[in-house]
């Protein structure tokens, strides 16, 4: 007998040195298998989601593969800690990252049980596995994991792997990490967790599916105890606080009573996850992510922690959804949508970027994808090209209907139209089509066009004469950039949404540079500018108006309404802040009730930017300095005089127009005094004769036939003083 125990511990004993050997042999050639485990460590990094932030620095959107927030050790509550460590690794403070005497008993249940080995890996095993390893369960991996666990507690400190893992740990609902998961499931910050909240999110790691408070409360009420009883039971907390954690009430948010949501000893578990990407400004998250997207490779963007600065105002930005939301246009109009985009005309940085009224990410963005004709909101650059080409503010040219092959363009309203000469101003003022047409078809609707592409307009504009009126497409972006051309002084400026891009580190990935190229003589943008400060001040566009300390800002603008109000319109600027809105149907259709863009669109505007001046989100310049001072020649600045509405000549006194005009200008008369020669040049009343074909036809109308003798002795006198002058 004594020499068959003999032979048995023989036995046994040659068991365990070959499987002991065979052991060694395993971990030494699985170790030389991996990589260089130093290196592996110390370049370890998270994957962390990548935030957006606003001009002031609040958080709008992050985009991750893991919704993760990382905190210091110091940040996490002692609490939380104890009750992690409590249920998945008490004696973590003693081991080296391997606990032998559970792993051995692990180990000895499963193969017993004749399953895959499972369970009994200690905290820094959980780490390993997590951070640096697959998540197949194979003895290879085991041993990988042992390990790594033990190069890990040779690098770092205990509370720094604990800090690790607290913030690398999956609770479920694409939360990872504590501060992440107090905020989904008790919409809580850490450091105002109760005992029993951390005990309830430390149950949930090990089965996320099954302990999720979300959807499991009951599950997760029994994880808890089980959690608060190894606290107990391992002196991380007393009796008392055991009963008290215990006795804590949990409840749904939809079931919460008024006194529940008051009580300090019951806790609101969330039904939804508050934080979703998008849900703040989301088209211009969109935007932004497009952008991200063409830079960056996807991986990188969600798990790099990159930090993206970018250029819009939240404030301004909650001020736009409003005006647009709660506009007369759309508040009482289901079928209607919209749009509001604002960028500064010096920078280019885009400050409020409206899509459309629901807010909702992945929707589509009106503000940059929707092409629509822009009407009469396109007309300053007819206006504009005209001054660029010699016409001036107070040149006289006639309202009338004028045919263009089989088209007759009208007037709004679409009623017959009396023969009257007016200035260049009145006609943008009063948003005139005839007078529109008639100066695109002199200058060349080619040279409108190649002034609307200098300024940023890049969707197609196609060689028509009724380009004039807008019948061409553009997004509200395209058109706010350009009028950014008009309110900075005639440069092209690109818009930007993302200032840059750093890594984790702080270190500039990316980064966008102003781009601004001068394309405009400033002394015509003067102008046209002028021009359109006075269709808000007495033109089409009053309802934009806006104030600062009672005093009026200078805004110019233009309206825009197309056929049948298909779509509505409002582009305008303060020196400082360009806006374009629209308001339309998806489908295209023409809008009820007669919808224009001075009725129903300026106010939109005027709302937004007072609330953003009253509110203080943004203080105006008050006036457009290069309008104000700007040199034109030596002694030929701009000037202000008070002309006839009717013959555009310099009057001192009456019923007259102010206009601004350059001192070297001679004062503008009817645009026909001139086609007959000398003799024109003095009689307003001369009919222009002409062989052209080409040329329009136009309807003629008996003119004023009295005329006062006055006038007609200082014409004669004008006559006889110009020909002593030329001939003698």
């Amino acid at each position: 007998m004594r020499k068959f125990f003999t032979g048995l511990f023989i036995l046994l004993f040659s068991i365990a040195l070959i499987g002991g050997g065979a052991l060694l042999y395993i971990f030494s050639k699985t170790k030389q298998e991996m990589p260089n485990l130093q290196k592996l460590i110390s370049e370890y990094k998270p994957l962390e989601p990548t935030s957006i932030y606003d001009v002031n620095g609040n958080l709008i959107s992050r985009m991750f593969l893991e919704d993760r927030q990382p905190v210091s050790i110091s940040e996490i509550p002692q609490d939380l800690r104890d009750a992690f460590v409590a249920i998945e690794d008490k004696r973590f403070y003693e081991h080296n990252g391997v606990d032998y005497l559970r792993t051995g008993k692990s180990v000895f249940e499963n193969v017993v049980s004749g399953r895959k080995a499972q369970g009994g890996s200690t905290i820094t095993q959980q780490l390993s596995r997590n951070a640096f390893l697959d998540l197949n369960k194979t003895y290879t991996r085991k041993i990988k994991e042992v390990i790594i666990a033990r190069e890990l507690e040779k690098s770092f400190t205990k509370d720094q792997i604990l800090e690790m893992y607290l913030n690398k740990i999956n609770f479920g609902q694409q939360s990872y990490g504590v501060k992440v998961a107090a905020k989904t499931y008790f919409d809580k910050e850490l450091s105002d967790l109760t005992l029993a909240e951390s005990a309830m999110l430390a149950g949930i790691p090990n089965r996320p599916t099954t302990y999720n408070p979300m959807k499991k409360l009951p599950n997760a009420i029994e994880r808890m105890n089980l959690v608060l009883l190894m606290m107990l039971k391992n002196n991380f907390i007393t009796q008392a606080e055991y009963d008290l954690a215990k006795s804590h009430k949990f409840v749904y948010e939809d079931e919460a009573t008024d006194l529940d949501k008051s009580d300090k000893n019951t806790t609101i578990v969330m039904q939804r996850k508050r934080i979703k990407r998008g849900t703040i400004a989301p088209e211009f998250v969109d935007y932004v992510t497009k952008e991200l997207m063409s830079k960056f490779d996807e991986d990188e963007i969600k798990g790099g922690g990159y930090k993206v600065y970018t250029t819009i105002d939240l404030n301004i930005q909650a001020e736009a959804e409003k005006a647009l939301k709660e506009s007369k246009a759309l508040a009482k109009h289901e079928d209607r949508n919209g749009a509001l985009v604002s960028l500064d005309p010096n920078t280019g940085y885009i400050k409020a970027m409206v899509g459309g009224r629901d807010n909702k990410a992945g929707d589509f963005n009106r503000a940059t994808d929707a092409r629509r004709q822009p009407g009469s909101s396109f007309k300053p650059f007819v206006y504009f090209t005209a001054l660029d080409k010699g016409y001036s503010i107070n040149s006289m040219v006639e309202d009338s209907l004028v045919t263009y092959g089989n088209w007759t363009p009208k007037n709004y309203g679409g009623g017959p139209v009396e023969p009257r000469y007016v200035t260049l101003l009145e006609a943008i003022k009063k948003s005139l089509n005839t007078v529109a047409v008639k100066i695109a078809n002199e200058v060349g609707i080619d040279a409108v066009i190649e002034r609307a592409k200098l300024a940023g307009i890049e969707s197609p504009i196609p060689s028509v004469l009724s380009v004039a009126l807008g019948s061409n497409e553009v997004t509200p972006l395209e058109l706010a950039r350009g009028y950014a051309t008009f309110a900075n002084g005639g440069y092209n400026v690109k818009p930007i949404a993302i200032t840059k891009v750093t890594d984790r580190d702080g270190n500039i990935l990316y980064e966008n540079k102003i781009e601004r190229k001068l394309v405009f003589n400033p002394k015509k943008v003067a102008e046209i500018v002028y021009m359109m400060v006075q269709v808000v001040n007495s033109g089409t566009g009053t309802s934009a108006r806006a104030y600062y300390n009672k005093q009026q800002v200078a805004i110019a603008g233009k309206t825009g309404t197309t056929n049948d109000s298909r779509s509505a319109w409002f582009a305008g600027f303060s020196p400082d802040l360009v806006t374009t809105i629209y308001v339309g149907k998806d489908n295209n259709k023409p809008m009820s009730g007669g919808t224009t863009g001075g009725n129903d669109v300026a106010p939109i505007f005027g709302k937004y930017y007072n609330s953003i001046i009253s509110n203080g989100y943004y203080k105006p310049t008050m006036t457009f300095a290069f309008v104000r001072n700007i040199n034109l020649g030596i002694g030929n600045t701009l000037v202000t005089e008070l002309i006839d509405p009717v013959t555009g000549l310099p009057i001192t006194s009456g019923a007259g127009t102010e206009v601004q005009i350059k001192r070297e200008d001679m004062a503008a008369e009817k645009a026909e005094t001139y086609n007959n020669g000398l003799e024109g040049f003095f009689d307003d009343s001369s009919k222009t004769t002409t062989n052209d074909t080409t040329k329009p036809k136009t309807e003629t109308k008996p003119k004023e036939e009295k005329k006062q003798k006055s006038a007609d002795k200082q014409k004669q006198d004008d006559i006889e003083k110009t020909l002593d002058d030329i001939f003698n």
